[in-house]
């Protein structure tokens, strides 16, 4: 499945119109429909925005994958994905300290 077929078919199950979308891209409703007609191509920042809009995978847009979001059905972003990747990374010695500043922060927020 190409681009602006899946581009319809996630605003449509959204329950978007292409003036809604286009607003939350800072674009003209008339390049919505462009995309959806496969007159023209998103740029890659836009692509990246529509994912985050529509809590898929740029491969999904795109059409390279079939899965809408591999990160499971918690609705992760592809921020999220991204940080998780970057964890993933680390030694367990920084893991644990990321964990530890992360609940600090946490525990600060609840006390505001």
């Amino acid at each position: 499945m190409d681009f602006s077929v899946r581009l319809k078919e996630l605003r449509t199950d959204n329950d978007m119109s292409q003036t809604e979308l286009a607003d939350k891209l800072n674009l003209k409703a008339s390049a919505i429909s462009k995309y959806e007609k496969g007159i023209t191509q998103p740029a890659i920042e836009t692509l990246k925005k529509l994912a985050e809009i529509f809590c898929v995978t740029v491969d999904y847009l795109i059409g390279l994958s079939d899965i809408r979001n591999p990160y499971g059905n918690t609705q992760i972003t592809p921020n999220e994905a991204e940080l998780v990747e970057h964890f993933r990374q680390l030694s367990y010695e920084n893991k644990i300290r990321i964990d530890e500043r992360i609940k600090t922060i946490i525990e600060n927020n609840d006390k505001r």
